[in-house]
């Protein structure tokens, strides 16, 4: 569990980054935010698990 929360730390800086980005460019819609947020804490799961 605790290695599940450092892949999520790891993911907190880029997920909020990519919100602070969209506030400023307007490029995304907020679900495409959400959307990228949750991929990228996926993707970042599974390259932890092995499952490339």
């Amino acid at each position: 569990m605790a290695e599940h929360l450092l892949v999520f730390g790891a993911c907190t800086p880029f997920q909020l980054g990519l919100g602070v980005m969209n506030t400023r460019k307007k490029w995304l819609t907020p679900g495409e935010v959400r959307f990228w947020g949750v991929a990228f804490f996926v993707a970042a799961e599974f390259i932890y698990l092995g499952v490339f």
